[in-house]
Formats: C-alpha cells, sequence, structure tokens
C-alpha cells in the first residue's frame, strides 16, 4: 500500500529534495507534483509508486551509510558575532546562498543562530528596512543549531534534520563543521 500524498510530501521535504529534483528522477513532471501536493489533482498510481519508489530508495540508501558526520560535513563554516550588525549577516548569507548561521563569540562559543526566519519576524513585527544597520546580531538571534561529534554515526543526524535545517558538528567542544540536508543527499548520490 502506498503512503498518501502528504506523506510523500513530508518524506521528500525532510529528505531535502526539490520537486524539481524529484521530477527529473522519476520522470513526472515539476508541475505534476506540485498540483498533486497541494491537492489539486488526484494522481494516478504509477506516478505516486514511482515517487514512493525514488523516495524509499534514497531513505534506504541515507540510512545504511556507515560513515560519520566527520567525513560528509562541510568544514568552511561561515558564522557570525553576536556584535555584528543584522545587515552584515544577511550580506553573509545571501551570498553564500545560506539560510542560517551560527553566532559565535570571540573566544569561540556558539551562542545562537541567525536565520532567514529571524529576520523575517522583525520585519513582519514592522520594523523598517533602514533601521536595520542599528540591530546587532544578538537582538534577534534564536537558539543554538544541534550539535554532535565528529565522530557521529550519520544516520543519528536524520532525526535531527527534521526539525532543523542544519546540525553543527564539534571536535572537543569547538566547531569544525555543519551539515545540512543538501550535504546528507551529495553523499547518498555517492552511496547510490
Amino acid at each position: 500500500m502506498l503512503p498518501s500524498v502528504e506523506e510523500l510530501r513530508k518524506l521528500r521535504r525532510n529528505m531535502g529534495i526539490s520537486q524539481k529534483e524529484l521530477a527529473a528522477a522519476t520522470g513526472v513532471s515539476q508541475s505534476y507534483i506540485a498540483r498533486m501536493e497541494r491537492g489539486s489533482i488526484n494522481p494516478t498510481y504509477e506516478k505516486m509508486r514511482k515517487i514512493h519508489e525514488y523516495l524509499e530508495e534514497r531513505s534506504s540508501a541515507a540510512e545504511s551509510m556507515e560513515t560519520n558526520a566527520g567525513t560528509i560535513m562541510t568544514s568552511q563554516v561561515v558564522f557570525c558575532s553576536p556584535s555584528d550588525p543584522i545587515t552584515d549577516a544577511i550580506d553573509l548569507m545571501r551570498g553564500g546562498g545560506f539560510s542560517q548561521l551560527p553566532v559565535i563569540t570571540a573566544d569561540e562559543r556558539i551562542i545562537g543562530t541567525i536565520s532567514e526566519e529571524s529576520v523575517n519576524n522583525l520585519l513582519i513585527k514592522g520594523t523598517p528596512f533602514e533601521s536595520l544597520k542599528n540591530v546587532l546580531v544578538k537582538d534577534v538571534m534564536g537558539p543554538v543549531l544541534p550539535q554532535v561529534d565528529v565522530r557521529s554515526p550519520i544516520p543519528m543526524l536524520f532525526p535531527m534534520l527534521k526539525y532543523y535545517s542544519a546540525v553543527l558538528i564539534t571536535k572537543g567542544g569547538k566547531l569544525v563543521g555543519i551539515i545540512t540536508k543538501a550535504d546528507i543527499l551529495r553523499a547518498v548520490k555517492s552511496y547510490v
């Protein structure tokens, strides 16, 4: 029995697979997938089966990885300081294509996360664009992203990546890397 459209959508999102990637891999058009996920069409059994098989294959490949966080992490972690203006953090995120940045003190303590969401929430509350240059990262940052040791097995990260956009990788208490859903997908491709 196939899962529901909603379950497939959640699985796709949790794995960090875009509708475009799913379409390319399954031969089902991106517009069809979008309409299916919105509930505006009733998908055929065959197309649902193709999508389900692809997502299950990717999920199984990811879960069977016998490697650790250190082998797939991005070691060049871009971060900001709590005393940086929020506009500097926005420039860093936009320039690097990041949706979040860890906030790290001068003595290398990880104290929070600045994200697109926290900046958007600031704007939704009515903060004018012009006054953003006077706002500091520490005034807007959210909680610290989850942290695991560099030797942690990859399957341990999956539950965290269901709820967080990234996981910080540490060694001896120091930040040495970051893993996002995109890093997991890159690793899966090398195992499949």
